[in-house]
């Protein structure tokens, strides 16, 4: 009988713990809109249809990779937006004075509604850095151009999108002016428009 009531409470004990351990795990505040998302970018009208020979504009092929996660503060209100993978676009093309594409800002949230904006947002992300060689040989900066500010406006919406396998994933779609864009309004479009898919984990949908 003793080993019974023993073998009893130490079930008890053990689920009782791992009961804890399940309620000491929470989520960030911003949990229902982070992720990690696989997107492509057009060039868009104010309509957001895609002008001639605007999709795909910075050739990136759907790979380009943006990030949505919590603030420091983690409030439900503000998350941060980060693309990466289209730096040195404008390098690249050997324009010196021109800035990339990369940025990092923070945007205003309603996760009622899964959407996000901000205007004109202050962009952290690295700024854009010429050198070259002087007649000794040392490096020189010839030129550095910070990032653009951004002005972002966007939506995640749950299920509304496809893996390459075919399973239903979350999509996100957002249009982006950057402030002082040196390939506007010449290239004939008025915002960029990022949409795509969230990272499966699955290399058959990579």
């Amino acid at each position: 009988m003793k080993k019974v009531l023993y073998i009893a409470a130490s079930l008890f004990v053990f689920m009782t713990i791992l009961s804890c351990s399940k309620e000491d795990i929470e989520g960030t505040a911003m949990e229902s809109m982070a992720g990690q998302w696989y997107c492509t970018i057009d060039a868009v009208d104010n309509d957001g249809i895609t002008i001639k020979n605007g999709e795909d504009y910075f050739g990136l092929e759907g790979r380009t990779i943006v990030l949505t996660y919590n603030v420091a503060a983690n409030n439900s209100s503000q998350m941060w937006v980060n693309i990466m993978g289209v730096g040195n676009f404008a390098k690249d093309y050997n324009y010196p004075g021109y800035p990339d594409y990369d940025f990092c800002s923070i945007v205003n949230c309603n996760q009622e509604a899964l959407t996000f904006s901000s205007t004109e947002a202050a962009n952290i992300a690295e700024p854009v850095i010429w050198t070259d060689e002087d007649e000794d040989g040392n490096v020189v900066i010839t030129d550095r151009v910070d990032p653009m500010p951004v002005s972002i406006e966007g939506k995640i919406l749950k299920g509304a999108g496809r893996q390459n396998n075919g399973s239903p994933a979350d999509s996100i779609i957002m249009y982006v002016i950057y402030k002082d864009d040196p390939w506007y309004p010449d290239d004939g479009y008025a915002k960029y428009k990022i949409s795509g898919v969230r990272y499966s984990g699955l290399a058959e949908n990579d």
